[in-house]
């Protein structure tokens, strides 16, 4: 008979929150390394933001007022609404106990009275003479019949090995390929006249990227998604560099690629989506869209050090071009994904 409650988390709960927070800091020491370091300030905002493409609910597992695991499920109201996407997680003092299932179990009761029929998640899986992140998602989910369908590779770029010499060779011979376009570089909220054309490279990624089995489908993106999305960005503390490859004859968006530097984080960021149009690929867009970003982003924090990417294994020409201007593979990733019925 277990011992604990699964309860919403109430943001007006300090020490439900405090107890949450720390369930967040105990597993990326354990199960990550403390590779990233911990700065909760994106956790904490998800409790008070509200994204209007999709809803998220969250319960926690708790014994005497306290966390002791918990899970979250977003759920997209604007497109892909048979999808129902969660992160769980339990206190490594913790696991073992039980908490894990029951979370599980409540999460997909839930979803199938709210009527979705797919649920995924995302997983890290230690790669062979890598770090040892923690795998025990990966045993977890197989064990309650989720099935992986999507095959990825984290890479993380230490800038401070980054042989400047061959970027710039890499720079130049892109340029000589891309006669014809131009680059358009800003912070934050995109200038209005890239905003249609930024909406439709973001809803490519849905399409255009690898995603082997994984059930995601076309995504309706407009301006307004783009501006709500920098909206949340600036709300968190975070600082969004963007690069812009533009066609000068047509006007058109290219390509596009973002980083981002999350509040509290001074040595690690994020690589955001990277996408070119089919139309205008094969003029080493992407190669200049990466060095142009990787270069902006230590005029903006000379002392950033790790940016991190993620792809698809199947993405050789993306990954050809982060390999060539310094990206290293750091663990693999699966997304496992369930049918309910």
């Amino acid at each position: 008979m277990k011992d604990f409650d699964i309860v919403p988390i109430d943001p007006a709960d300090h020490g439900l929150v405090q107890s949450w927070l720390a369930i967040g800091e105990a597993v990326e020491r354990h199960d990550w390394r403390d590779t990233l370091g911990w700065h909760p300030t994106r956790r904490m905002m998800s409790l008070v933001q509200h994204q209007s493409d999709t809803d998220t609910e969250r319960w926690a597992a708790v014994r005497d007022g306290r966390a002791l695991g918990w899970v979250s499920l977003d759920l997209p109201v604007r497109d892909n609404t048979h999808l129902a996407e969660f992160d769980l997680e339990v206190h490594p003092e913790h696991r073992r106990q039980g908490i894990g299932s029951a979370l599980l179990a409540h999460l997909e009761r839930r979803v199938a009275e709210l009527g979705r029929t797919t649920l995924s998640t995302w997983a890290p899986v230690p790669a062979p003479g890598g770090v040892p992140v923690g795998d025990t998602a990966v045993g977890f989910a197989e064990a309650t019949g989720y099935r992986n369908t999507l095959d990825n590779v984290i890479r993380i770029c230490d800038l401070d090995k980054v042989d400047d010499a061959e970027i710039e060779r890499l720079w130049a011979a892109a340029w000589e390929r891309a006669e014809g376009f131009e680059t358009v570089v800003f912070e934050g909220e995109p200038p209005a006249e890239l905003l249609d054309g930024m909406a439709y490279m973001h809803a490519r990624m849905y399409t255009d990227m690898p995603l082997g089995e994984w059930d995601l489908q076309e995504a309706d993106f407009d301006a307004g998604r783009v501006l709500e999305m920098a909206r949340l960005r600036r709300e968190r503390g975070e600082l969004e560099l963007h690069v812009v490859v533009r066609h000068i004859e047509s006007g058109d968006v290219a390509g596009l690629t973002s980083i981002i530097v999350e509040g509290g984080r001074e040595h690690h960021c994020f690589q955001s989506d990277t996408i070119v149009d089919p139309r205008f690929r094969g003029h080493r867009l992407g190669t200049i869209l990466k060095i142009a970003n990787q270069r902006r982003v230590r005029e903006w924090r000379p002392r950033m050090r790790y940016v991190w990417t993620g792809n698809a294994e199947s993405n050789e020409h993306m990954i050809a071009i982060n390999e060539a201007v310094g990206y290293r593979k750091f663990c693999d990733e699966r997304v496992y994904q369930k049918k309910l019925g």
